[in-house]
């Protein structure tokens, strides 16, 4: 118990000391002391300097004066400091009054690190001030040292207000890089999910015409159209949605889809599909084999009188999968590489995988079009929206 009560305490005191850093002395940095420090320095060397150059002091009696000049110009310039770092950072609300604050503050702390300064150098004794010395009245020396520190900590203001003025414009500059980057993936995400609405919709308004006109002609084909449709649908529906999906369900999908368009063109169509049993629990892109091997079936083989064959395969590749849906159909036309599917293909492995994915179109032998798309393995999609 007193072990967890420690760690609470100190748990408290961490809060603590961070939230008193972030709402009083955030921006204060060990770079900006370092230039406090060595501004504290340069003013005790300066204060002494003619001791040594002109009064001919010893070395070490000055260089405890000097030591002593320092101790107390570092109490002044850190009050200074400390008073600029939390009157900028508790103005942060009322811009208006930030800068009016700031000399106030340097204008008291730098009086009252003088006083402190005043009672240190006179062993606490108010009779320095009397002190031919120092022109012989308070007035006097207030008017002779103040003035110094009133100038350095006006300067320190200008280089910390500098500083967080140009660390903000970055802060304000990042934050809306993010946005942006934020609101480019949402666009993406929303134009992926118009992609994926673009699977042709007559396409089962087709299938149901055409099983309605075989039950009058050929019942046993319109039976085994029907089925196919539903195994089709059963597979398509679920994955409308998905960011990604296997490449078994992918190759069930397709092939549900030739069945389909097998029965439809008859001895026109011949198709395989070759996935190996290795690669079928690979993550994979909705819909995108079946956007290649409806592209085969529309710009290839339909042209054709004689129809033509699809095949579709996979493998690996090192880090990569490779797949591939050729045909022999008609080959490269003026739509073969610019199509709605291909382009829409393209976009979408664009932003789920960035360069990292491509789709490649080559002609296949001895006729056709061979479309090759190339992703990492095991690497998931982009989600939907």
């Amino acid at each position: 118990m007193a072990r967890d009560g420690r760690r609470s305490a100190t748990a408290v005191v961490r809060d603590w000391a961070a939230g008193l850093r972030e709402h009083w002395f955030a921006g204060l940095t060990a770079g900006g002391l370092a230039l406090v420090l060595l501004l504290v320095v340069l003013n005790a060397l300066r204060r002494n300097l003619g001791e040594l150059l002109f009064e001919q002091t010893p070395f070490l009696p000055w260089l405890r004066n000097v030591t002593e000049a320092f101790a107390t110009g570092l109490i002044t310039m850190l009050l200074v400091t400390l008073a600029v770092v939390a009157t900028y950072n508790r103005t942060s609300s009322y811009r208006r009054l930030r800068y009016p604050a700031l000399i106030l503050a340097v204008f008291v702390a730098s009086a009252a690190g003088t006083a402190i300064m005043a009672l240190v150098e006179s062993r606490g004794s108010w009779e320095f001030f009397a002190n031919p010395a120092w022109a012989g009245s308070l007035g006097m020396w207030i008017l002779a040292i103040w003035p110094r520190y009133l100038t350095l900590g006006l300067l320190i203001a200008g280089v910390f207000v500098a500083f967080r003025l140009r660390e903000e414009s970055e802060t304000a500059t990042q934050r809306v890089e993010v946005d942006r980057a934020r609101f480019a993936m949402q666009m993406d995400e929303a134009r992926l999910a118009v992609l994926r609405a673009q699977i042709e919709p007559h396409f089962l308004f087709n299938t149901l015409a055409i099983v309605r006109r075989l039950y009058q002609t050929e019942p046993a084909k319109a039976e085994s159209m029907l089925g196919n449709l539903m195994r089709y649908l059963s597979v398509a529906l679920p994955q409308m949605r998905a960011a990604d999906s296997t490449l078994g369900r992918e190759a069930s999908l397709t092939e549900s889809y030739l069945a389909i368009q097998q029965i439809r063109m008859g001895t026109r169509l011949a198709f395989e599909v070759d996935i190996p049993a290795a690669l079928r629990d690979a993550q994979v892109p909705p819909m995108m084999i079946l956007t290649l091997a409806e592209n085969s079936i529309k710009h290839g083989l339909n042209p054709l009188p004689e129809g033509g064959a699809v095949r579709i395969s996979a493998r690996a590749e090192g880090e990569h999968i490779r797949l591939e849906v050729a045909d022999t159909g008609q080959g490269f036309t003026t739509s073969s590489g610019g199509g709605t599917g291909l382009a829409n293909t393209r976009a979408r492995l664009a932003a789920m995988y960035g360069q990292a994915a491509q789709l490649v179109l080559s002609m296949n032998r001895p006729r056709g079009v061979t479309a090759a798309i190339t992703l990492p393995r095991g690497v998931t999609a982009a989600p939907p929206p």
